[in-house]
């Protein structure tokens, strides 16, 4: 079992939750991060300083940041 930590992310680029969880491997913790999203939420997924993955698609700012 890994470690990882989960971070529901908002439009702004903020983190709204976080939630950190033993996984068996990468592949599990973005099959479970998925049940997290929804279409107002990115989620990504990280072991120590490693990103793992970053699921729904990216905001759109309207060109501003």
């Amino acid at each position: 079992m890994q470690h990882y930590r989960v971070y529901i992310v908002t439009p702004e680029e903020n983190i709204s939750e976080a939630v950190e969880v033993d996984y068996r491997d990468d592949r599990h913790a973005l099959a479970e991060a998925a049940r997290l999203g929804d279409a107002r939420h990115a989620v990504e997924v990280w072991t120590g300083e490693r990103l793992v993955g970053r699921l729904g698609e990216a905001f759109n700012f309207g060109g501003q940041i």
